[in-house]
């Protein structure tokens, strides 16, 4: 019986997909995302590359990370480890970079709720 894979197989899980757009840029990179309720971890070591004009499907049970990833990326939550990088810009708490960080974001949301 095979078992259901964690968001922590998502850098396994999407090498052929990346390698057919390894041409265009990336627009989301995530280098070893780890986030924590408390002391419980809920993102371990996430790598992520996602390609401009490339589509993806996150998927996992119930309690993988799935919202918890998503929520990082759009920065409705904060990470505490690892770096992400959207459209060229590092997703931080630097307040200096407020004003590009809201425009990514609208880039992003705005999509998903017409």
């Amino acid at each position: 019986m095979k078992s259901s894979s964690t968001i922590s197989d998502l850098d396994t899980n999407t090498k052929s997909i990346t390698s057919k757009t390894n041409n265009l840029a990336p627009i989301i990179q995530i280098t070893n995302l780890n986030k924590w309720y408390g002391n419980f971890q809920v993102l371990t070591n996430i790598n992520l590359t996602v390609h401009k004009g490339e589509r993806i499907v996150i998927c996992g049970p119930s309690g993988s990370g799935k919202s918890t990833l998503i929520r990082c990326i759009n920065r409705l939550e904060h990470h505490q480890q690892g770096q992400i990088i959207v459209d060229n810009l590092i997703l931080n708490d630097d307040l200096r970079n407020i004003n590009q960080i809201l425009r990514v974001m609208r880039i992003l949301l705005f999509p998903l709720y017409p």
